[in-house]
């Protein structure tokens, strides 16, 4: 973003309902994420995506280009011409065997920044190879377990957090019920004995986010010490077809 955000040295702590530029950003989502399955399919042959982490990738790096491209020509609305600040989007796919986040939304300004106001993670559904079908919520790649360790997002204060879902088989409505089967599993024992799992960890729909090929959810989280409460928005796109 080229557009200037004016905040002070003393600026408070990004907080979720109070946080302008995270608000922002998260409405520039909003407004452009059904235009992704389209850009996707002119630009990547689906059959050749490898079933592995590589595949995946290949994903997020084109949405990474997506989101680069439309945020360059868009209007906010709480952000004005006069702002010195801008948005960064740091894109974390390349390699193999990463470790880290797979977007970073970063607020930033000349030749420094202020840090990470968002970390967005995504999963393909279903997550390709072998003993991996539970990878959106568990594991050593774990989706929404990484969250809850504070593998991603630990160092961003915000209090929210964004996984994609790359719908590639069945629909939203077969995983929303499949994850949150997994999660009732883990409230009754949990696989990792560090992690706490409730009913807040479950999946509930967004009833006001309405979007062709997306749907939303939001989630809540316990993370452990000293991390506090983690809320994610969850994006589930349909690339299952043209």
């Amino acid at each position: 973003m080229s557009r200037k955000i004016n905040i002070s040295n003393n600026n408070p702590k990004f907080d979720i309902e109070e946080n302008k530029y995270q608000k922002e950003f998260i409405s520039f989502l909003e407004n452009k994420i059904c235009e992704f399955p389209n850009y996707f399919y002119q630009t990547v042959c689906v059959q050749d995506l490898q079933d592995s982490i590589e595949g995946e990738n290949r994903i997020t790096e084109q949405f990474h280009r997506f989101l680069t491209t439309k945020e360059r020509s868009y209007t906010y609305t709480l952000i004005s011409q006069e702002d010195i600040y801008h948005f960064v989007i740091e894109n974390q796919t390349s390699g193999k065997g990463h470790r880290t986040y797979d977007i970073a939304i970063i607020l930033g300004y000349d030749n420094y920044n202020k840090g990470k106001i968002l970390v967005i993670e995504a999963k393909r559904l279903p997550t390709p190879g072998k003993d991996r079908e539970k990878e959106y919520l568990l594991g050593n790649y774990g989706g929404i377990e990484r969250f809850k360790k504070g593998v991603h997002g630990q160092d961003v204060e915000s209090g929210t957090a964004i996984i994609l879902g790359y719908i590639q088989q069945e629909t939203d409505e077969i995983w929303y019920n499949k994850i949150n089967d997994w999660i009732d599993g883990e409230i009754t024992k949990s696989s990792n004995p560090s992690l706490k799992w409730d009913n807040e960890d479950k999946l509930i729909c967004d009833g006001i986010f309405q979007k062709d090929k997306v749907k939303k959810y939001l989630s809540s989280h316990s993370r452990i010490h000293p991390l506090s409460k983690l809320r994610i928005n969850h994006y589930w796109i349909d690339l299952s077809k043209k």
